[in-house]
């Protein structure tokens, strides 16, 4: 091979890989861009239950240590025995899909002049009726489904006449888990 054909291999070689460097690079470019895309809107659901005591309006219970008052369970006298129902609703606004938490309930506690003088019991049943047969407190709900829980209050036949009108607190806490 003569020194012009060399040189020629060697220029043609050359302008190759120039023009191969070239192109790599415009891809590198297109590799780089970005477009628009039209995607759906996402957006979350509420999570909250609502908690309804008979004789009394819905609460809905959104945050930890939310207080609801439980009516009818006032002017006891010694010896008596007070039960009220208390639905627990599953009321999360999710618009399609499956919605279901768990709910179970903490024992209840007493707190006041009277609470030494209390006795409580927190129990499940089905439907809406206390004098059913009683199921466990612990219970899944679906969305816009209820679950009944009754709390029995009783005042001790040997609470001191001193204590007449006195006040007691009765709490319990409901932790909520969403399953699905």
């Amino acid at each position: 091979m003569g020194t012009k054909t060399t040189l020629g291999m060697v220029a043609i070689l050359g302008v190759a890989t120039i023009l191969a460097l070239f192109t790599v690079q415009g891809t590198l470019a297109m590799w780089n861009q970005t477009a628009t895309s039209k995607s759906q809107v996402v957006t979350g659901a509420d999570f909250s239950l609502t908690v309804k005591a008979s004789g009394a309006t819905a609460q809905q219970l959104s945050v930890s240590g939310q207080t609801v008052t439980i009516p009818g369970i006032t002017g006891m006298l010694p010896g008596t025995t007070r039960t009220t129902a208390v639905t627990l609703t599953n009321s999360s606004n999710a618009g399609s899909g499956t919605f279901r938490i768990g709910v179970v309930p903490g024992r209840p506690t007493t707190t006041g002049a009277l609470a030494s003088h209390i006795a409580t019991d927190l129990y499940g049943v089905q439907g809406t009726d206390c004098t059913a047969t009683r199921v466990s407190t612990a219970m899944e709900l679906g969305q816009d489904q209820n679950g009944t829980l009754c709390l029995s209050v009783s005042l001790s036949a040997n609470t001191p006449a001193t204590l007449g009108g006195a006040e007691a607190g009765i709490g319990f806490n409901l932790n909520a888990t969403q399953l699905q």
